[in-house]
């Protein structure tokens, strides 16, 4: 496992090795899990995409040139249910993040948005549409973003480091 953000397009490859890496991570959460924290884990998978997420990444690709990584990822790669990472992670799957919307005055864009996911204590994320990733400083959607990342890929690296942190050493991620 790499520590640190190597600037890497998303591509079916790299979304391919990063769900694998990803999911053998999870599996050694789930190991154990019971006997460690006296109940057992949650849904820690990586789903693949169906038929309508694919389809919302080709609509997203026509949007904006923004969201030309996550149409990527939204081709590749379905919802991400990480129950037990940290305070855990969400990610909505394509077609569940082409309707969730919103504006985002902190990016400056005209183009809303896409609410990509959330962690256990109600913080979203969202991609504006430069491509950037932005967290909410609150458990609303009607509260101020911080940009996090300059991209996805750089976002999905933090979620990867977060989850190997958490199975090396039970501590909440970096996202």
């Amino acid at each position: 496992m790499s520590d640190s953000y190597d600037a890497v397009p998303l591509t079916a490859a790299s979304l391919a090795a990063w769900r694998e890496e990803v999911s053998a991570a999870l599996a050694a959460v789930t190991r154990g899990f019971e006997e460690k924290y006296g109940y057992g884990p949650g849904e820690n998978a990586i789903h693949p995409p169906e038929e309508d997420d694919r389809a919302a990444a080709e609509r997203l690709a026509e949007e904006s040139p923004g969201f030309a990584d996550l149409a990527v990822y939204y081709g590749e790669i379905g919802a991400v249910n990480m129950g037990d990472i940290g305070n855990a992670y969400f990610l909505r799957s394509g077609a569940e993040a082409l309707d969730e919307r919103l504006d985002l005055p902190e990016a400056g864009g005209t183009v809303p948005a896409v609410l990509i996911g959330s962690d256990g204590g109600g913080i979203h994320y969202a991609v504006a549409g430069d491509g950037a990733v932005w967290r909410s400083r609150r458990a609303s959607t009607d509260s101020e973003f911080v940009r996090i990342t300059n991209d996805l890929a750089e976002f999905l690296d933090l979620l990867r480091r977060s989850v190997h942190r958490f199975v090396e050493s039970g501590q909440p991620g970096f996202v």
